[in-house]
């Protein structure tokens, strides 16, 4: 083995963690009009189960279910 595959093993778990810790959160956040960056800060803070199942849990913003049943 030339140890190819071990960098691509490390490639594929750093972008899991990333996908998991900043884009995952980051991106249920905006979709139900929280912030973002907020969100991304508790996720490193505890855990990104935790933030996860917090914003599937508080649902969007009063401002964004108004705005979704306007359309």
């Amino acid at each position: 083995m030339d140890g190819t595959a071990g960098g691509i093993g490390v490639i594929l778990i750093l972008a899991f963690i990333f996908w998991l810790y900043i884009w995952l959160p980051a991106s249920m956040a905006a979709d139900r009009g929280r912030s973002s960056v907020g969100w991304v800060i508790l996720t490193l803070l505890f855990s990104p189960f935790i933030t996860i199942i917090a914003l599937m849990v508080l649902g969007p913003t009063v401002e964004m279910a108004l705005a979704r049943m306007r359309n």
